[in-house]
Parts: C-alpha cells; structure tokens; sequence
C-alpha cells in the first residue's frame, strides 16, 4: 500500500468517527428520562408546648393539632405535618395498679403488631424526669413507621404512632427523610414528657 493510499483510508476513517460522535445531527428529539420525584419540604426542628390530659407535650410547631378530646382519664389528639405527609396521633391515659399494667401490655402488644412483623429498631430507655420510654422505628412495609410508649409505671401512660401516607408501598429511600424526621420529633417528644406530680 502506498503512502498515499494509507493517509486516504486513514482521513476516511477519522471522518466516519467523527460523524459518529456527532449524533444524528438533531438534538431537539428528546431522550427519555427515568421518572424523578422532588423531595418534600420537611418542617425543621422547632416545637412548641401542648397539654393534654394534664400531660406536658412537646410537637413540632408545623404540625397542626385537630380531633383533641380530653377528659379525666384519657386525652388523645391528631398532629398534622404539613402536606399530609404525616399524622401523629397520641394518647394518653391515666390509671392505677392492675388497669395501668393491662393499658400498658396492651400498647406493648399492639406496638408489635403495628409493624407488621418487619424488621425494626426499638430503643427503651430512661427519660430525664424517669420515666420509662420506648421508641420503635420500623424502616420499611407498614404504615405506621415510628410509634413510642412512655410511663411512669404509677399513674400515666402516653404512647402513639405515626402514620405516614402510602408507607406500606414505596421505597424505603422515598420514606427515609420522613421517618427521620418523625423519629427525631418523637424522640424530642419522649424526652421533654414531665413526669407526674
């Protein structure tokens, strides 16, 4: 082959890859994406003081509180969260001897049972004012992601779940920043429930 010959066949080729790293020419055709979804704006850290049933809480302040009932002996409300991305709902109850130990196997019972039999995190612990706190975390398959129990073994039990929209189906990663977040609320929370006078 003369050297001729190679550099035509050589500027052919460069020529041909070149028209093959262009394109077809017509970049207005659009490329179908994968779906993406924004993230929710999750409300920050900040609470603010509700009672019920003589009982001290501590919710987040973008929460909104509706179907309170309070009497006597047990008080309950709904928080919320902005968007509906969220409800809280929580309880609490006032008792003594047998009827508290019962109220309190019950929630335990039913603590179980909210998660569906997933794999989940429970933290028990002790409370700056003594009480006795348990915190479950179940970060996938069930409704209710984050739910807690807190007594003093005496007079008082609170405990509630959070439900969490269309938890049951999507990913965990879509729900991880929500749980997070009702994670961190309940543990605060938990933490700042007075004990009983």
């Amino acid at each position: 082959m003369t050297p001729r010959l190679v550099n035509a066949i050589m500027a052919i080729a460069l020529a041909a890859i070149m028209t093959a790293c262009q394109g077809n020419g017509n970049r207005d055709v659009p490329v179908p994406r994968r779906t993406a979804f924004s993230r929710m704006q999750l409300p920050p850290d900040s609470y603010r003081h509700v009672t019920i049933g003589g009982t001290a809480l501590e919710l987040n302040a973008a929460a909104d509180t509706t179907g309170t009932v309070d009497d006597a002996a047990n008080a309950w409300l709904t928080a919320v969260y902005p968007d509906g991305t969220a409800e809280l709902y929580i309880t609490v109850n006032h008792a003594t001897g047998s009827h508290l130990d019962a109220m309190i196997d019950n929630r335990v019972e039913r603590l179980s049972l909210n998660t569906g039999g997933a794999e989940s995190q429970v933290s028990s612990f002790i409370t700056p004012a003594g009480l006795d706190a348990r915190i479950v975390v179940t970060h996938h398959g069930t409704p209710t992601p984050v739910q807690f129990i807190v007594t003093d073994h005496a007079t008082m039990l609170v405990s509630g779940s959070a439900h969490v929209r269309d938890a049951a189906t999507a990913p965990a990663d879509s729900l991880a920043p929500v749980i997070g977040m009702l994670e961190r609320d309940l543990n605060h929370l938990v933490a700042n429930i007075p004990a009983t006078r």
